[in-house]
């Protein structure tokens, strides 16, 4: 139990102890200013009476005499200690040195305040040989204020030696001597015990503020780390879906992003119906120019075609996708027959305005595409399905009737 109270029990780092040394210099402060007011009514009480006493000449004791002396300079000692008080307070952002002086201070403030009631207390005994001064101020400034064990103990030695050294030259009688000395020993005892708790307890609340802290710290590092898992899972996820629905080589949306694309937007649809039109896209004689350009030099116009048609599209009611090889589809929601053909002319025009050679085209000296097309009414995928492959056999007639055109399924 002592070794608990003489030493803490837990070790702190560096910056621990400074922090914690602040910490008990500003909760000082705080309960001092109310135990310094209290001691300026007191000691102001005091010495009025001792002034008055003294003018009424109640009784020898009573004159402008060494305790009304000690009354004064009490009150002064505890009027400077609010006005530093006040001054730490002031000092929002407390420097190191300034830390340091304030700590200076308010350990001269200790001192000065058991010294007096050693002083107070040795002058008692040539009155009626009480020690309540001495008491009152060690158990005061023990309770009131924290102290390390090694600043209460040079607290006790300084005022506790001084009134020990000095009875035997105020106090003539020896029994009283002996029976101070058991007292005070036993009372010096019991004092350290209760300021040692004290002090024990109030670092020990500090030091679980700081496990509580470090443990709300690392359940936030644990709770970032977990949301910056499930962003990084979320990305994946969200590429993943991403790449799932892209056509690696073209980089426009596949044949899935086509479908799922195309029953959003006819869920979204307020009317039973929608208007939409389907084009079926296939670049003209692309085999001989893959097997003699080369494969790479194939991917490459595959890329500029889709990138082509998809440069057509506007807004999220019309979009392209690749089926495959060198076949594209597209759709346009709010479009008819007429509509149709407009955009797959323009489709056509722009691809063959990349003027890309193919010397073993069999309608042009550059790349070109057939397109056909077909408009109409749908409401499910089913109907969709048929307006592509209405689509499909207008893209047969086209390719028929001499490629780089285009063709409505209403030709069949």
């Amino acid at each position: 139990m002592l070794d608990r109270l003489i030493r803490l029990p837990f070790t702190l780092t560096e910056e621990e102890r400074r922090e914690l040394r602040m910490l008990t210099l500003s909760e000082n402060i705080s309960r001092g200013k109310l135990f310094a007011r209290i001691i300026i009514g007191i000691e102001s009480a005091l010495a009025v009476i001792d002034l008055a006493a003294s003018i009424a000449k109640l009784h020898d004791s009573f004159h402008f005499s060494f305790y009304f002396m000690m009354y004064v300079f009490m009150v002064g000692l505890n009027v400077a200690f609010l006005l530093a008080a006040t001054a730490y307070e002031r000092d929002a952002k407390l420097m190191e040195g300034s830390y340091r002086l304030y700590e200076k201070l308010f350990t001269i403030y200790a001192y000065t305040f058991v010294v007096w009631g050693t002083a107070v207390t040795l002058s008692d005994q040539r009155l009626y040989g009480a020690v309540m001064a001495f008491v009152i101020n060690l158990v005061g400034i023990s309770v009131i204020f924290y102290f390390n064990n090694k600043m209460v103990l040079r607290l006790y030695t300084v005022s506790g030696g001084l009134l020990y050294i000095g009875l035997p030259f105020f106090q003539p009688s020896s029994n009283v001597l002996i029976g101070h000395y058991i007292n005070l020993t036993l009372f010096l005892f019991f004092t350290w015990m209760a300021s040692r708790i004290l002090y024990v307890n109030f670092c020990s609340n500090y030091y679980n503020r700081i496990l509580l802290g470090t443990s709300h710290r690392k359940l936030e590092e644990q709770i970032i780390r977990n949301e910056k898992v499930h962003l990084e899972l979320a990305r994946a996820n969200g590429e993943l879906q991403r790449l799932s629905l892209i056509d690696a080589l073209t980089e426009i949306p596949n044949r899935r992003a086509f479908d799922q694309q195309m029953q959003r937007l006819l869920n979204q649809s307020e009317e039973p119906f929608s208007l939409v039109a389907i084009l079926m896209i296939d670049i003209d004689y692309f085999k001989p120019f893959n097997d003699n350009y080369g494969h790479a030099e194939g991917d490459r116009i595959i890329k500029e075609v889709a990138q082509a048609i998809h440069a057509e599209m506007v807004g999220e009611r019309q979009f392209a996708a690749r089926l495959g090889g060198e076949e594209f589809v597209a759709a346009a929601f709010d479009t008819g027959v007429d509509g149709a053909m407009e955009l797959s002319e323009r489709i056509r025009a722009r691809v063959q305005r990349l003027a890309v050679p193919h010397e073993y085209s069999g309608v042009s000296t550059c790349l070109t595409v057939s397109i056909g097309a077909a408009a109409g009414e749908a409401a499910n995928p089913e109907e969709i399905a048929r307006l592509m492959e209405r689509a499909d056999k207008g893209l047969y007639l086209a390719k028929t009737s001499g490629r780089n055109r285009v063709s409505g399924a209403s030709s069949t």
